[in-house]
């Protein structure tokens, strides 16, 4: 099986998971562009580098995996500050066309983001505009949309107003000028799913919540999906960074030609029609898009089956880092640390675990630990080792946004069951821990927060003493380990063996293990 794959960007979720996923089959042969050429933070990939990779691999290979957000504005960073024309936008689109019409045995599997309206002040990912207005910008969507559908007190027409007249024209214009862009060049691309150029398209749905833009430019899209007829082959979900490891599940599922059923197993079974933070949708249903999108069946209450094991918050779902650490997200300071009572009253974990564990033993489990936000939770952590599965798992997932983990999870589930190779599969098993429970939860916010000022350096700007930094936050991670898991791995940290940080922040950073 060879596949090309052109990532979102040189983060991990969006590079490397895809290879160390592949790596799990001895069978699959997966190419993909140096990081050199795709990329920096806001300085976009280059287009001819990246065209001419893929023309270069496509005579002999199976299948490409393409974000059109790389493709066509040279990353996710790229598509939200970028001043191309729209007519230069489509007619690297149209290359797509062009490519099947040469190599019409190639599968094309697509992703293209809905772009998100964070509802914070802050220029590192958005326009420089976005560091004064950028909650003016949120809110005007958010409120506007809502009064279109359900309608506005009297307060909220009032901060209407007022976060209308906060935001000058010129920065509006460009934003919403923007999104047009992105909105018909996603309608553009559903055209080619429906003339069987593109195989499947994924359009995620980067940060979004029940009212705002991003669910005004559902409609249109929807409505462009059904007026085409093809639900089948278009799905729509929260997400974006996972959004390769599921076409790559759906690539390597239709070349196997070979069905994959799993169950599920909740922690919470209420949380199936909890609405997770950062989306728009109950996680019931952001499930069933994204079982369909990777080419999997989900049934339920079958224990012959291999197991998603989706651990689900109570009626409130925090932050990681607010159980961890206390830190208040829009203030930027501490506050006592605090986990809500819901946690422990619509959960056992104890007996979830054992449950986990039992199943372990006949069939393959991967955990995806979604109770919090941007972080797995260290007492399931401590519940899988007391009951002896967490090291018979076979994988695991916690980061960032409930889907970001869904999609990763599902993949992962899918090649540790029918792949070949058991060191790749515990690699990775540890590579999550490790980062997901370990570094994100436990471990980031101090080394943020009091180391790196305590030597001079910040969340993104350490360079000078990176060596430092990374050496602080592996031996914080063996610690941690070593404080919190006892029964599981032989008793033994994972040995760790680089970290970096592509992007040169405290987020995304690449651990990898032995």
């Amino acid at each position: 099986m060879n596949i090309i794959s052109i990532p979102l960007d040189i983060r991990p979720y969006n590079y490397d998971f895809l290879i160390s996923l592949a790596s799990m089959d001895s069978n699959i042969s997966l190419k993909m562009p140096a990081k050199e050429i795709l990329g920096y933070k806001k300085q976009p990939a280059s287009h001819q580098a990246v065209d001419d990779f893929i023309n270069s691999h496509c005579a002999d290979s199976d299948a490409l995996i393409i974000s059109l957000d790389m493709y066509l504005y040279g990353g996710l960073f790229p598509a939200r500050i970028h001043q191309m024309e729209l007519t230069e936008l489509i007619a690297r689109l149209n290359k797509i066309k062009t490519l099947k019409e040469s190599y019409p045995a190639l599968k094309i599997y697509a992703s293209s983001l809905v772009l998100r309206t964070p509802k914070y002040n802050s220029s590192e990912e958005e326009p420089d505009y976005y560091a004064h207005i950028g909650n003016s910008i949120f809110q005007v969507g958010y409120l506007s949309d809502k009064e279109k559908r359900v309608g506005l007190s009297e307060d909220e027409k009032a901060h209407l107003l007022a976060h209308r007249s906060a935001i000058n024209s010129a920065s509006f214009d460009d934003w919403l000028s923007r999104r047009s862009k992105n909105l018909q060049l996603i309608e553009n691309a559903i055209e080619l799913v429906d003339e069987k150029i593109i195989d499947q398209l994924i359009i995620p749905l980067d940060d979004t919540a029940e009212f705002g833009f991003t669910m005004q430019d559902q409609e249109r899209i929807y409505e462009k999906i059904s007026l085409l007829g093809v639900q089948d082959r278009v799905f729509v979900h929260p997400g974006t960074d996972e959004s390769g490891c599921t076409l790559l599940t759906k690539a390597y599922l239709s070349m196997r030609k070979k069905d994959f059923i799993a169950t599920t197993l909740y922690s919470n079974e209420l949380f199936k029609t909890y609405i997770p933070n950062y989306e728009d949708r109950p996680f019931i249903h952001s499930l069933r898009s994204y079982a369909a999108a990777s080419g999997i069946t989900l049934v339920d209450n079958d224990a012959s089956l291999p197991v998603l094991a989706i651990n689900g918050c109570g009626e409130i779902m925090q932050e990681a880092f607010d159980i961890s650490y206390g830190y208040n997200l829009h203030t930027g300071v501490r506050k006592p640390k605090y986990k809500n009572i819901t946690y422990y009253t619509h959960r056992d974990l104890v007996t979830y675990a054992k449950e986990i564990a039992s199943r372990a033993l006949q069939v393959s489990v991967v955990v995806i630990d979604v109770a919090m936000s941007n972080g797995g939770e260290t007492e399931l952590i401590r519940a899988l080792d007391k009951a002896g599965a967490l090291d018979t798992i076979k994988g695991y997932a916690g980061w960032n946004t409930t889907c970001n983990s869904l999609g990763t999870g599902i993949a992962n589930l899918v090649f540790s069951t029918m792949g070949d190779n058991a060191d790749a599969i515990e690699r990775f098993l540890k590579e999550r821990l490790v980062s997901d429970w370990a570094y994100q939860t436990e471990v980031r916010f101090p080394v943020q927060f009091e180391y790196l000022p305590s030597i001079g350096q910040s969340y993104s700007s350490f360079e000078e003493k990176e060596t430092m930094v990374f050496d602080k936050i592996k031996s914080e991670i063996e610690k941690t380990w070593m404080e919190n898991i006892h029964y599981s791995f032989n008793g033994r940290s994972p040995t760790i063996t680089s970290i970096s940080a592509p992007f040169r922040r405290m987020s995304g950073l690449h651990i990898t293990v032995t």
